[in-house]
């Protein structure tokens, strides 16, 4: 007998090419044991879940996100990164008006907010260096976490690097939590020969994953140019920070060469178009970057600049802003949601454990509700349109269930266990003291 049994959904999965078919999934022990055209029942499975009407898919992975962010939604509109970083420098964006308890519940909003739209790995990058907090909320969600951690203890010294100790014990506080310990290291602007070596020191010391924001914004890059006479990607080849442990998020501003060094040194890239479009960064050459054999996941940074936690419209996005630029066949529904699934697996190494709903893999499955009207039709035959209706129908919020290593999270689109009404009020409390304090200084 399984744990769980999930039956009668339309299964769809990367390692087929998201041929549909209808059946059923038996979970045991976190693990898919069984996933195939079998009917099973509620006889076989201590738990069952009916899935008539719904697609059955991988959990999504969300690459880069500022949880910190929950409150500020609406906090940023109609301006430019650079524009940002000159007017919210006066209160350290926004760091001098909120504890570190309004920082905890707006991670665990952020993560709520992700968990109920079917992502079920998300990244964590640091602001203001992460603290504890993000490990309670990981916990307290339930969501798949990984975490970088900026590698100063304070962004605004550029030499205060962390010791070897203190990265030691973040690695060992994220293993014993179940969480992926990532560095997060310099941007462009702070460059320098000895700062890249120092940082290469670091993560080989460390022998975690490491991230950056890469090629951004045209000011970044000439920044680097500035400090290192290189392009951004070339300095971190040069300095020996471009392997496959690095993933640069945004890459908006990259050359051929710039793609071909990626490429070749099996670094991996997230991008977040809805972010890029709001902000007015940049069209990232994702096209380029996929036929030169570069992982692209996908991320929606933090709500302050995206609004949203939601993969499903970064997957349209990207579908449609490259069409637009590029040909309406540059990307398939399908190479699109491998962004969203096995790519970000692939982010992290965890490709053999994540992102395809096959045997022996981890339980990370989402169910999304196939028989709404913006839904249907809904055909799995020759003429199957379950991807398309994924990419360009679907919204985070037709996810009715979730699971997150065999653990059902989400179930009906709610959160048992999880006092989400506090969690809302904090968040709001929080928003509300910081505009009006930002409008009044």
């Amino acid at each position: 007998m399984f744990d769980t049994v999930i039956a009668g959904g339309v299964i769809i999965s990367a390692h087929d090419r998201y041929k549909p078919l209808t059946g059923s999934i038996g979970i045991s022990g976190g693990r898919i044991e069984y996933a195939g055209t079998a009917l099973l029942t509620k006889a076989d499975g201590k738990e069952f879940v009916d899935a008539r009407g719904k697609i059955v898919m991988p959990g999504l992975v969300n690459g880069h996100c500022h949880g910190d962010m929950g409150f500020a939604k609406g906090g940023a509109d109609n301006m430019t990164l650079g524009e940002q970083m000159k007017d919210f420098a006066v209160h350290n964006w926004f760091l001098d008006y909120i504890t570190d308890e309004d920082r905890y519940f707006a991670r665990q909003h952020t993560y709520a907010e992700a968990l109920l739209s079917g992502t079920t790995l998300l990244m964590e990058n640091m602001y203001w260096s992460l603290g504890n907090c993000s490990q309670k909320a990981f916990k307290e969600i339930g969501l798949r976490g990984a975490l970088a951690e900026d590698a100063r203890y304070d962004f605004y010294k550029s030499d205060g690097f962390l010791t070897s100790d203190m990265l030691n014990d973040f690695k060992n506080e994220c293993q014993v939590n179940g969480l992926i310990p990532v560095l997060g290291t310099l941007p462009e602007e702070e460059f320098s020969h000895e700062r890249l070596e120092k940082v290469r020191d670091m993560t080989q010391n460390c022998g975690c994953f490491f991230t950056s924001h890469l090629a951004e914004t045209t000011w970044r890059c000439d920044a680097a140019r500035k400090n290192m006479g290189v392009s951004p990607v070339k300095a971190l080849k040069h300095s020996g920070l471009l392997n496959d442990h690095y993933i640069g998020s945004h890459a908006v501003y990259l050359d051929s060469e710039d793609i071909r060094l990626m490429a070749a040194c099996g670094a991996k890239v997230v991008n977040t178009p809805v972010c890029e479009m709001k902000i007015a960064d940049g069209l990232a050459p994702v096209p380029e970057m996929v036929r030169a054999g570069v992982v692209v996941a996908l991320g929606t940074d933090g709500a302050m600049w995206s609004n949203s936690n939601d993969i499903f419209r970064e997957m349209k996005c990207m579908a449609l802003v490259h069409s637009l630029h590029s040909g309406a066949r540059t990307f398939t529904a399908r190479d699109v949601l491998d962004m969203a699934t096995i790519n970000g697996a692939k982010l992290f190494g965890l490709e053999q454990d994540l992102g395809t709903i096959e045997q022996g893999k981890l339980a990370d499955i989402i169910l999304i509700e196939a028989h709404r009207p913006h839904m249907t039709p809904l055909r799995t035959g020759e003429a199957e349109n379950v991807s398309s209706n994924i990419v360009y129908c679907a919204t985070g919020a037709d996810v009715s269930d979730v699971f997150v290593g065999g653990r059902h999270l989400v179930k009906d689109h709610r959160l048992p266990g999880v006092d989400l009404q506090t969690i809302q009020q904090h968040t709001f409390e929080t928003a509300e003291k910081v505009f009006t304090l930002s409008q009044n200084n």
